[in-house]
C-alpha cells in the first residue's frame, strides 16, 4: 500500500493506493469520522484490483477546511480526484457515511460510477441512529489522552468492539491520532463531523426515493451482530427494504457489527462478497 497525495476541489486529499496497473479501479469510501485506514485489511485482501481509499475532507491526512462538508462538496471531491488521477469511471465501495455517499454519486454522476458497493448502510437508518453513533465519535473527537498507549487502551475498550480486538485495528486508530502540546488527540474536528452528520440528515435528500434512481449493479453487505445495547446499526429489515427499492441490487450477510466487519472474518467475507459481485 502506497500513500499519495492529490490536490481535489481546491484542497489536498490523501488516500491508500494498491495495484495501480490493475484493471478495475475500486475507490473505497470511509464512514462518518474514519478515515482511509479503516479499509487496510480489505485492501490487502483485494489482490486482483486497483484498490485506492480516500481519506474524505476533514478525515486522517487530507485537508481539513472549516466548511464544505455536504454531500455535493463531498462528491466533487471524489469525482476531482478520479479526474487528477485519469481515473474515467471506477466501483465504489462505501462503508456507512461513504455508502450514502456512494449513492449520491451513482445517482449524480452516473456515467463515472460502474457499479455501488454499500458496506453496512441502507436507506432507512436505525430510528436512533445519532444516539447510538454519538458516544462512540464523541468518546475519540472530543477527548485528549496523555499519551498514545492511554489512547490505545480507551479504544480497545469500546463497547461496540465487545472485546473482539484485532492487532489490524490499531492501524485504523493510530491514523485517527496525533500528538500536540496537550497530549494525544484525533485528527478529525467535532464541528466538521457534525456538518457531515447534518449533510446526511438534510432533508432535502430524501434517501428512500433517491436509491430508486440507481441504474449501477449494487450490493448491500450487512454486518449481522449487535453494534452497542444490543441493537445492530442496520437491520436485515432496512438492508432488504434498500435492496428492494433498487433496480439490480444483492444482499449478502458478513460477520461482524457496524465496526468490527473491517476487520478479521468479517472483512475475509465482505471482500469474497465483493469479489463474486465485481466478477
Amino acid at each position: 500500500m502506497t500513500h499519495r497525495f492529490v490536490k481535489a476541489n481546491g484542497i489536498v486529499l490523501h488516500y491508500l493506493e494498491r495495484n495501480s496497473k490493475l484493471k478495475p479501479t475500486v475507490i473505497l469510501l470511509h464512514g462518518l469520522s474514519a478515515n482511509a485506514n479503516s479499509f487496510e485489511s480489505y485492501m490487502t485482501l483485494m489482490e486482483n484490483f486497483h484498490v485506492i481509499s480516500v481519506d474524505l475532507r476533514g478525515r486522517g491526512l487530507s485537508e481539513k477546511p472549516d466548511n464544505g462538508y455536504s454531500m455535493q462538496v463531498h462528491s466533487k471531491d471524489i469525482i476531482e480526484l478520479m479526474d487528477a488521477l485519469e481515473i474515467d469511471k471506477a466501483i465504489l465501495a462505501g462503508h456507512s457515511f461513504g455508502g450514502l455517499l456512494s449513492v449520491y454519486l451513482a445517482v449524480h454522476f452516473p456515467e463515472r460510477i460502474s457499479k455501488i458497493i454499500l458496506i453496512d448502510v441502507a436507506a432507512k437508518m436505525h430510528p436512533k441512529v445519532r444516539e447510538l453513533v454519538t458516544p462512540s465519535v464523541m468518546s475519540r473527537l472530543k477527548k485528549t489522552w496523555g499519551t498514545y498507549e492511554e489512547y490505545i487502551s480507551n479504544m480497545k475498550k469500546a463497547p461496540f468492539l465487545q472485546g473482539q480486538w484485532l492487532p489490524e485495528m490499531e492501524s485504523f486508530y493510530k491514523a485517527d491520532c496525533k500528538e500536540t502540546e496537550n497530549g494525544v488527540e484525533s485528527r478529525s474536528n467535532f464541528k466538521h463531523i457534525q456538518q457531515a452528520v447534518e449533510a446526511v440528515l438534510n432533508p432535502d435528500i430524501h434517501w428512500e426515493e433517491l436509491i430508486t434512481q440507481i441504474k449501477q449493479p449494487s450490493i448491500v453487505i450487512n454486518g449481522t451482530e449487535p453494534f452497542v445495547n444490543n441493537q445492530v446499526l442496520v437491520s436485515k429489515q432496512h438492508a432488504m427494504e434498500t435492496v428492494n427499492r433498487m433496480e439490480n441490487c444483492k444482499y449478502v450477510a458478513v460477520s461482524g457489527n457496524h465496526v468490527t466487519m473491517l476487520f478479521g472474518e468479517g472483512a475475509k467475507q465482505t471482500v469474497l462478497a465483493i469479489t463474486k459481485f465485481i466478477n
